[in-house]
């Protein structure tokens, strides 16, 4: 496999600023100008923005641009249902007690929602785990700043580019990973220049991305299959409200046939014309409730089989008084969609907790081989909490499951271990109580 020294020495002849370039290359700024379009269009920056107001005599018609921010409600459904409630960590009793306070103490759970978040919106997002003062740290660098170098043979992911440029002095700074360390540059007085350098220990960033068949070296934001029908709907409501503004509550007067002399006061009510002949009346239009409604409605619903929602979520339906299984249909299309991107989560996960088992082993705490970490997801999925718990106990007393993985699976808990050591401790105290009161007796 090509090395990225190699990547250097073959496409850049080994120049000392081949990063420069590198960030430059068509892909990145092609991918990195997806990001930023998206960024915008979560602040508000919508294709409706664009439509022209109406001119007529020299008078300017301000037309309608509504705005929907509907995105983020889907966006967040999907963030919070699958990690609304924190990733329970399973395995080897040692390593999951160990791991649970690694984790709490990096604040762990806040990034790997982070994680979630960023990914489900741009495609694509960058962890880098350190030491910091003893204490293991992850930070994630955005989109937007990371320019990944895959080999030119296998594709494989071989080194890694942080790039910003910083508003307040026009400064861009260049952190470039290596397997072993890490070179820190910046442009200040206008001239590259080497700042820093050390070592690195934890390799390359994780990089985080969810499934895309157009290319495999990157994420695919879920914006972008929703944003053509949220523009859409943008589009029709608009012009609908200044259709009902001009057509329908804003008449027009028509007098046929004798001229009428005078005027009506604008605020008049009540008033009436008489005429010795021909006709008066108001013209409106007539708008075709049906249709729209049809197109609306149609627009909604394939919005939510597209985005993977359920009609709840948007607040288009009622559910009440449901058994488990209804619910479980009712949220098949959000939890499919969150068994997707359990697997690209779960790849990331996994390389952290190599990493982490390395940071640990410099600090003396060594683990065998056969002692593992794994992790189980909890969804924010209502739930029938009595059918759920009747099903729990049926197979506890069959002897089909152990007291162990009706923990792991109750939703009434999430530190397994931390549980079962309490329960442990309650069991030694309840023998303890139990002797003694049999001393008492004899």
């Amino acid at each position: 496999m090509q090395t990225l020294e190699q990547y250097i020495q073959n496409k850049y002849n080994s120049a000392n600023d081949w990063f420069v370039n590198e960030v430059n290359q068509p892909w990145h700024m092609n991918r990195v100008s997806k990001v930023l379009q998206n960024r915008d269009y979560l602040k508000g920056v919508h294709k409706i923005l664009e439509r022209e107001d109406s001119k007529w005599k020299g008078e300017v018609f301000n037309t309608t641009k509504l705005i929907l921010q509907e995105s983020k409600t889907i966006l967040n459904f999907h963030d919070t249902y699958l990690l609304g409630k924190k990733v329970s960590l399973t395995g080897s009793d040692d390593i999951v007690a160990t791991f649970n306070n690694v984790y709490r103490k990096g604040k762990y759970n806040k990034i790997d929602f982070d994680i979630l978040r960023k990914v489900n919106r741009f495609g694509d997002i960058f962890e880098y785990v350190y030491l910091d003062g003893g204490v293991i740290k992850s930070k994630l660098i955005n989109s937007e700043d990371s320019y990944p170098i895959f080999s030119e043979d296998t594709g494989e992911y071989i080194g890694f580019i942080e790039y910003y440029t910083m508003d307040s002095n026009k400064v861009s700074y260049y952190n470039v990973y290596y397997m072993d360390h890490v070179e820190c540059y910046n442009n200040e007085n206008s001239e590259l220049q080497l700042i820093n350098e050390y070592n690195n220990i934890s390799g390359l960033p994780i990089h985080y991305k969810n499934f895309n068949d157009y290319d495999e070296h990157c994420g695919l934001s879920e914006l972008e299959d929703i944003k053509p029908i949220l523009d859409q709907l943008e589009d029709i409501l608009s012009k609908m409200t200044d259709a009902v503004y001009t057509l329908s509550l804003n008449p027009i007067p028509v007098s046929v046939g004798q001229r009428i002399e005078g005027t009506i006061p604008s605020d008049a009510c009540g008033y009436s014309i008489s005429i010795d002949a021909g006709e008066f009346k108001f013209v409106n239009a007539q708008m075709d409730y049906s249709t729209i409604k049809l197109l609306l409605d149609t627009l909604h619903k394939k919005l939510e089989t597209i985005a993977g929602i359920p009609s709840v979520a948007l607040g288009n339906s009622n559910v009440a008084n449901v058994s488990e299984v209804s619910l479980s249909m009712l949220y098949s299309l959000a939890s499919v969609k969150a068994m997707i991107n359990e697997q690209w989560l779960r790849e990331g996960f996994e390389t952290r907790w190599e990493i982490i088992r390395k940071l640990l082993a410099l600090q003396g705490i060594v683990f065998s081989e056969d002692e593992f970490i794994d992790c189980e997801f909890n969804y924010s999925r209502p739930i029938n909490n009595q059918e759920t718990l009747s099903n729990i106990k049926t197979q506890f007393d069959m002897g089909a499951i152990s007291l162990q993985t009706i923990i792991e699976k109750s939703y009434l808990t999430n530190d397994v271990t931390g549980e079962m050591d309490r329960i442990e401790k309650e069991k030694i105290n309840n023998v303890q109580q139990d002797l003694n009161n049999t001393s008492d007796i004899k």
